[in-house]
C-alpha cells in the first residue's frame, strides 16, 4: 500500500507535513478507526531560523525526512519545538538526530527528561509558561496540560496568527488538509469519537485551556493541529464544538448498549426501542454478541451526544458478563466528568441476578449520580417491561 503524504503551504514560511495513516485500525491499540488518522508535523522557516514543529510515527520517519527534503534540508534544522511526546508525534526524532547534530529541542519543562528517556536527546530547552520565543518570527509557548498529557503545549505564532496544537483541537479521518471544503458534518462525528476516546478522560481541562487563551488575549486565524484538517474557516465552530463535548450540557438521543451471549437481554432492549421511539427519541444501538461486534468508540461517542445511556448485560460467575465490565470502565475513565448523564441497566438471569447491581454500583463509584436498574429472571413478563417503561419516563 502507498502512503500518502502532503506538503502544502499554510501561511507564508509556514508549512504543513502530513501522512495519512492508511495501515492503522486501532488507535491507542484500542480504538477502532475505520475512518483512519493522520499525523502532522509543520516547518517554519524565518531568517536564519529552520523550525520543526512536532513529527510522525516512527514508521513513516524516512517519509518524514523525504517531506521535508522538499523545502529544506533536514540538517539545516535548527529548533524543534515538542508539543507532545507521545510517539505518534515524536517518533521519528532518532530519524532526524541521525542526520541533524545541531538542532535544539524546546518544550515543557516535563519534555526534557522524557526526550532523553526515550530518545537520548542531550539539547533540550525548557520553556516556561505563557514565554515569549524568537522563531525569527514573534511567538509564545503556552502550556495546556493534559491535553492530553502532562507536558502538552501549544505554539502562537503571532505575526502569523497561527495557533499549532498538537492533540487539540485534532480529529481522527483523513479529512482535506484544511477546512474550507471540509464536511462537518462528518468532522463533527470524527471529532466527536476522537475528543472522546482519546482527550476524554481530562476533559475539564479543555475549558480551562479555551479560558486561558481568552486570558492572553490569543485570537487565532488559523488552528493547526497533529491531526485531521487545518482550521482557518470554521475557527469559531471546531472552537464551540470543542467547549460543549467538554462540558455538561445533555444531548438529544438515548444510547443502547448492551452485551447478549444467548439473546436473553433482547427483548429488553426492543421494549425500549419501541418505547423510545414511540415517543419520537433518537436511538442509537450498539450490540456485542457471538455474532456480531459493534465498535466501543463509536458507542462511547454516541453517549457523549446522549440525554439517556441503557446498558443491557447478564450475570456472568457472580457479576456482570466481562465485556460489560470493561466497557462499563471504559465509560468511567472517558465520560467520567459528565456527573448528570442517566444510566438505565438492564439485566436477565437464569440461577441468580447481581449484574444489574454490580454495573450499577461501577457506574456510581465513577460519580455518576442517576443509576437505574432492572432486573427479572427469565423471560421478559409484561410486568418487567411495565417497569422497564416507568424506569424511562422517569430518566427521560
Amino acid at each position: 500500500m502507498s502512503v500518502r503524504t502532503h506538503v502544502a503551504e499554510v501561511t507564508r514560511d509556514l508549512y504543513v507535513l502530513r501522512v495519512d495513516d492508511e495501515k492503522i485500525r486501532y488507535f491507542e491499540a484500542l480504538w477502532e478507526i475505520p475512518e483512519r488518522i493522520s499525523y502532522n508535523a509543520y516547518l517554519l522557516l524565518k531568517g536564519d531560523h529552520v523550525v520543526l514543529f512536532d513529527g510522525w510515527k516512527s514508521s513513516y520517519s524516512t517519509l518524514l525526512l523525504e517531506s521535508i527534503e522538499k523545502i529544506v534540508s533536514p540538517r539545516d534544522i535548527t529548533e524543534v519545538v515538542v508539543h507532545h511526546l507521545e510517539p505518534d508525534h515524536s517518533g521519528s526524532i532518532p530519524a532526524l538526530l541521525r542526520v541533524n547534530e545541531k538542532a535544539v529541542f524546546m518544550g515543557h519543562p516535563l519534555a526534557g527528561k522524557m526526550l532523553s528517556s526515550f530518545y537520548g536527546v542531550s539539547r533540550f530547552r525548557p520553556i516556561p509558561d505563557n514565554s515569549p520565543l524568537d522563531l525569527g518570527t514573534k511567538a509564545r509557548f503556552i502550556h495546556i496540560p493534559w491535553l492530553h498529557w502532562p507536558e502538552t503545549s501549544a505554539t502562537f505564532l503571532e505575526e502569523e496568527g497561527v495557533l499549532l496544537t498538537c492533540d487539540a483541537f485534532g480529529s481522527y479521518s483523513l479529512p482535506p488538509l484544511f477546512d474550507d471544503d471540509a464536511d462537518l458534518a462528518a468532522l463533527e462525528q470524527a471529532i466527536t469519537k476522537y475528543f472522546v476516546t482519546v482527550i476524554g478522560h481530562y476533559a475539564p481541562f479543555v475549558g480551562r485551556a479555551l479560558r486561558k487563551m481568552e486570558e492572553l488575549s490569543i485570537s487565532p486565524r488559523v488552528i493547526a493541529p497533529g491531526h485531521g484538517t487545518i482550521w482557518r474557516r470554521n475557527i469559531n465552530w471546531v472552537l464551540s464544538l470543542y467547549a460543549r463535548l467538554s462540558g455538561d450540557q445533555l444531548g438529544n438521543r438515548v444510547t443502547i448498549t448492551y452485551v447478549t451471549m444467548y439473546g436473553g437481554t433482547e427483548p429488553a432492549v426492543e421494549a425500549v426501542k419501541q418505547a423510545l421511539r414511540e415517543r419520537g427519541v433518537e436511538v442509537a444501538v450498539y450490540r456485542f454478541s457471538d455474532e456480531t461486534r459493534d465498535s466501543i468508540a463509536e458507542a462511547l461517542a454516541s453517549m457523549a451526544q446522549s440525554r439517556l445511556v441503557v446498558l443491557g448485560a447478564a450475570t456472568y460467575e457472580s457479576d456482570a458478563q466481562p465485556l460489560m465490565r470493561f466497557l462499563v470502565d471504559l465509560i468511567g475513565e472517558k465520560l467520567s466528568y459528565r456527573k448528570n448523564l442517566p444510566f438505565l441497566v438492564l439485566s436477565p438471569y437464569g440461577w441468580g441476578g447481581v449484574a444489574g447491581k454490580k454495573i450499577a454500583e461501577r457506574l456510581r463509584s465513577y460519580g455518576f449520580t442517576t443509576v437505574e436498574f432492572v432486573e427479572w429472571e427469565g423471560r421478559l413478563t409484561d410486568q418487567v417491561a411495565g417497569r422497564i417503561r416507568d424506569s424511562l419516563s422517569k430518566l427521560t
